[in-house]
């Protein structure tokens, strides 16, 4: 691959593969644009005009798999409103029990699994779930994006941290550790079945980077469950996608200080979203110390964005340092909010990336 005028799904190309890029990428993901969250970045004529005519490049995750319930297993999804605020109750009727989750304005305030009972309900559904693959939709969708934007192949996340992120929050999922772990197994067990199912898609799906969007912060989990529950995961079914010739990144956007050996055993090629001090507690310097054959595709903090341009310019610098080999391994994105001044701030980042051509 030419280093020379790259572009970006070149660009992103390289630094999957641990090559040297021309610039070091700079990314934002599509679903900031698509009115995330309800946000409005997408009817924002600057930030496309940035993906269409700029160095930023719009990042999407999509599926190459489809999905369909059995069982008489039915979802429900029930709009309504509270004192202005728009609500949405979601969750799922089936023969043995209903669940369900609200949200307001698109934030979660009540996850699907309460008790044992909604834990046999939830492995009802997924025992129910079928799967299968849909690779010309996954290569519809991607000709369907705009200039500037690429695309990954997304297979979820795995088992535990499925249960920890989407179905039992953080609160609840302490509490069911200890008070209900024979049905927290049994739903890990028949989620993995299905996470298995999602990578034997992937192997053969168009395109080369898989995205396991973990959400993962290490003191949710610690070293001992993450050994027990994740890694073998990882050592067991990663080796599929690399046999395909496939890159894979996991999405670790949070503390990872207790975990970095375990991380480091980890046969995963790209730590996706990793976030320095103080939201996480890593350093790249570090990061780059304990994973030194790791690419990092490192968030720029929000907080970044609040320096005045000459030291956030200053602050890119030391993160491609950090990075290290000048660049190589190293891609910067924003991944966990949209930047108070993104108008004024991206395009200081961009000039500062570009110094990096070569």
């Amino acid at each position: 691959m030419s280093t020379q005028d790259m572009t970006k799904r070149e660009r992103l190309e390289a630094f999957w593969a641990g090559e040297r890029p021309d610039v070091v990428p700079l990314s934002i993901y599509g679903w900031f644009l698509d009115g995330y969250q309800g946000g409005s970045l997408g009817r924002d004529p600057v930030m496309r005009q940035y993906v269409r005519e700029s160095e930023l490049i719009a990042y999407y995750n999509l599926m190459p798999s489809a999905m369909r319930y059995t069982g008489d297993v039915e979802p429900f999804y029930e709009p309504f409103e509270r004192n202005g605020t728009p609500w949405m109750r979601e969750g799922f009727r089936t023969p043995v029990g209903e669940i369900f989750g609200l949200s307001e304005a698109g934030w979660r305030q009540k996850y699907l699994l309460a008790d044992a009972a909604d834990y046999r309900v939830m492995a009802y559904i997924i025992e129910h779930l079928e799967v299968s693959p849909d690779h010309e939709r996954y290569r519809r969708d991607v000709a369907a994006l705009g200039p500037g934007c690429v695309a990954g192949i997304f297979i979820g996340r795995t088992p535990l941290q499925t249960i920890l992120v989407d179905y039992a929050g953080l609160e609840n999922f302490s509490v069911h550790l200890h008070e209900c772990p024979d049905e927290m197994r049994m739903l890990y067990d028949v989620l993995l079945k299905n996470f298995r199912r999602q990578v034997e898609i992937a192997v053969d799906a168009p395109g080369r980077y898989v995205s396991v969007l973990e959400n993962f912060t290490a003191e949710t989990m610690g070293p001992r469950r993450f050994a027990e529950f994740t890694l073998p995961v990882y050592r067991e079914l990663v080796p599929h996608l690399h046999a395909a010739g496939k890159v894979v990144g996991v999405h670790y956007d949070g503390k990872l200080e207790s975990c970095k050996e375990h991380i480091a055993s980890a046969p995963v090629d790209v730590i996706e979203s990793l976030t320095e001090p103080p939201e996480g507690d890593m350093t790249l310097s570090r990061c780059r110390a304990a994973w030194p054959t790791k690419r990092f595709w490192a968030n720029l903090n929000v907080s970044d964005f609040e320096l005045d341009d000459a030291d956030l310019a200053r602050r890119v610098r030391e993160m491609i340092a950090a990075g290290g080999d000048n660049g190589r391994g190293l891609a910067l994105e924003i991944s966990e909010d949209v930047p108070r001044l993104w108008r004024e701030k991206i395009p200081v980042v961009l000039r500062t990336l570009e110094e990096t051509r070569g």
